[in-house]
């Protein structure tokens, strides 16, 4: 549950991409969901956003939320493959509400997935990322982020060097709440030369992209100076969007 901090909004360490043994590429499959929550709070992560693969395993985010109790925000999320970017696609991330009615957020997003693929191929799923992002932020409240700067899977994979292809990229920014770069340095590039061709600004956060809890870390910490909740991350973006 999220936490009630009497002397209001506060810089906390935030995690927005992390993944859980219920993402098919994980690192050790036996990882247990009491190690995973232990090792977040030696850490002082003050939120964390579920972000499995393709997948909100509603089981386990239960016994997340349980084991965490009152030390630290779960928000349900996913990442998910869109269908841009060619042979290296684009991954983008939906975050939910903590207060989310969680079956029917996965069966609407499931839809989508097996629309093209039947059989769940962890490998083969994609998604048409206008028509995903939509969905995600308009008819189940979520935001989206996506993967950009020097990140693996980022939108740099969508190549500027043909004009449709700019106009494309620059489409795709207006269903884009939070940009995740991969490294500190891609900062300066994003405030110099893309917010302001797109002519507003956008929160750059770096997440640990974590698959393995025995190997957590963060390339930089997230601070985040907001109440420990959905709400709470959507008025801190607001803001640094102005």
């Amino acid at each position: 549950m999220p936490i009630d901090y009497q002397r209001g909004s506060e810089w906390r360490k935030w995690d927005l991409h992390f993944h859980t043994p219920s993402s098919y590429d994980y690192g050790d499959k036996s990882t247990a969901n009491k190690d995973i929550i232990k090792t977040l709070k030696e850490n002082n992560i003050s939120v964390v956003a579920i972000t499995d693969h393709h997948k909100i395993d509603i089981k386990r985010i239960g016994q997340l939320r349980e084991l965490a109790g009152d030390d630290l925000t779960i928000l349900p999320g996913i990442e998910l493959r869109s269908d841009l970017g060619g042979s290296e696609s684009v991954h983008f991330i939906g975050i939910f509400p903590e207060d989310s009615n969680l079956e029917i957020i996965w069966t609407r997003l499931q839809a989508q997935l097996l629309k093209d693929n039947s059989e769940m191929d962890n490998y083969r799923i994609y998604c048409d990322f206008k028509e995903m992002a939509r969905i995600i932020r308009n008819d189940l409240k979520g935001i989206v982020s996506i993967h950009a700067g020097a990140k693996t899977n980022s939108l740099e994979n969508i190549t500027n060097a043909l004009s449709h292809k700019q106009a494309q990229k620059e489409d795709l920014l207006e269903n884009i709440d939070i940009f995740e770069i991969g490294r500190l340095e891609d900062q300066q590039d994003y405030r110099d030369n893309v917010f302001p061709n797109i002519n507003q600004n956008k929160p750059l956060i770096i997440c640990s992209d974590n698959h393995d809890i025995k190997q957590y870390s963060m390339k930089a910490n997230c601070w985040i100076k907001a109440d420990t909740t959905f709400r709470g991350l959507k008025a801190n973006y607001a803001r640094a969007g102005r």
